[in-house]
């Protein structure tokens, strides 16, 4: 995906406006003259982050802004979002219900791609904060939660449950589990077994035929 000039200004602002956190409000001549931005162009970005809940202007002789939120509450997609729309690699967006007008879905090998990879961006995105740009730190994949796949394909009931059963007794505390399968017993099972056993069901996405489940190891 690209980043549009709107989101980095957008971003290069609010970072500005969160290293001045705690003391006054800060103006927009000041970030546009720091940052190297175009003040009109600043003006609509900071008007857009005011209004998505990230900003809050204050007036009068001391105005100015400041954030909303604390550095370490807002990440990097949330501003992207709010600013350019959803974190899209291609115009297509791997999800069939996304795209109901799209005849090629069922046979085209690419919406797998283009979804995991809009989750791959949108998992980088979500997990660095402001505060994690301000201090050039940020968690690298290698400190993320792992994950661990499990393919059913052509698995019938009740085998996908038993061994995604298995399975998450081998991991540990808040590890990932990754469950695809194609049975439609396994689709309406797994979340219940989930609900039933306490573990979390972080998400589900349609590929077709195709379900994948990512569950979370709570204890």
């Amino acid at each position: 995906m690209l980043i549009s000039s709107k989101s980095e200004y957008g971003l290069r602002a609010l970072v500005d406006i969160a290293q001045n956190d705690g003391s006054k409000p800060v103006t927009r001549s000041v970030i546009a003259e720091r940052q190297d931005i175009p003040l009109p162009y600043l003006t609509q970005v900071l008007r857009s982050l005011v209004n998505g809940g990230l900003l809050k202007s204050n007036r009068g002789p001391a105005g100015g802004y400041t954030l909303k939120k604390k550095p370490h509450e807002i990440s990097i997609l949330d501003v992207i979002t709010l600013l350019q729309g959803p974190v899209l690699p291609s115009s297509c967006t791997g999800q069939q219900e996304s795209d109901p007008a799209c005849d090629r879905y069922s046979v085209c090998g690419l919406a797998s791609v283009w979804s995991e990879l809009k989750s791959a961006n949108e998992d980088v995105l979500g997990r660095t904060s402001l505060k994690d740009v301000m201090t050039g730190r940020h968690e690298s994949p290698a400190e993320s939660v792992s994950e661990v796949r499990l393919d059913c394909i052509g698995v019938s009931c009740p085998l996908p449950i038993v061994r995604v059963a298995e399975k998450i007794r081998e991991l540990g505390p808040g590890e990932m589990l990754e469950v695809w399968v194609d049975d439609e017993g396994a689709r309406a099972d797994i979340p219940a077994w989930c609900t039933g056993t306490g573990n979390e069901l972080v998400a589900r996405e349609e590929f077709g035929s195709q379900t994948k489940f990512l569950i979370r190891k709570t204890s």
